[in-house]
């Protein structure tokens, strides 16, 4: 059984080796970080790992920062739309951020604690792309939010970077040697992120 799994997982394996030897990988690293933080439910840690561990002659540290840099690119444009829009849309907005418990914890959660509410928006699971929109929306310091939020997914894609790094072969042989497992684990991490991202 474990032959029928290993035939196309190897072609995987070749086509993803093949994918990340390629000269422009590290803008794409930016380019899927930058819409996964608007409009894009594909995570730049999936492809700093595939390539760190296809390939020691990156450095992790340089990819996380290239990732951090791309999802920091992400958050200002949304907070740069969610400016212009209240911009347009005033009286709206401020008719719905009125009211005396939204206006209570928007003020101590985004306005007094700006970069704790981004760093860990940026860090956890948090819904980081309404984070980042509500803060354009809010006017908040567009410094420390971009600087947050930069720091917060440095620290994420670097803990994922550095262990595909200096694990990832072994991960790899595991799962060309392991498939049908490997397989059934990856399938069970897909659709518990595809639950989480779009039903909780």
């Amino acid at each position: 059984m474990e032959q029928n799994y290993a035939k196309p997982l190897g072609r995987i394996d070749r086509w993803i080796k093949y994918i990340v030897h390629h000269a422009w990988i590290k803008t794409a690293v930016f380019i899927v970080a930058l819409l996964e933080a608007t409009i894009s439910p594909l995570l730049p840690e999936i492809i700093v790992a595939a390539v760190l561990t296809y390939r020691k002659d990156v450095s992790w540290k340089v990819l996380s920062l290239i990732s951090a840099l791309g999802s920091a690119t992400g958050v200002a444009i949304l907070y740069l739309v969610g400016k212009f829009l209240y911009n347009l849309y005033k009286s709206f907005f401020d008719s719905w951020l009125g009211g005396a418990t939204i206006s209570h914890y928007t003020d101590i959660i985004l306005h007094q604690n700006t970069f704790i509410s981004m760093f860990l928006a940026a860090f956890t699971p948090l819904p980081d792309r309404i984070f980042a929109f509500l803060s354009g929306l809010l006017s908040l310091n567009f410094i420390v939010v971009i600087i947050a939020f930069f720091l917060g997914r440095l620290i994420r894609v670097g803990i994922v970077a550095y262990f595909s790094y200096k694990f990832g072969d072994e991960a790899r042989v595991y799962i060309l040697k392991h498939t049908k497992r490997a397989i059934l684990i990856l399938g069970g991490l897909i659709l518990l992120y595809i639950a989480y991202k779009y039903f909780l």
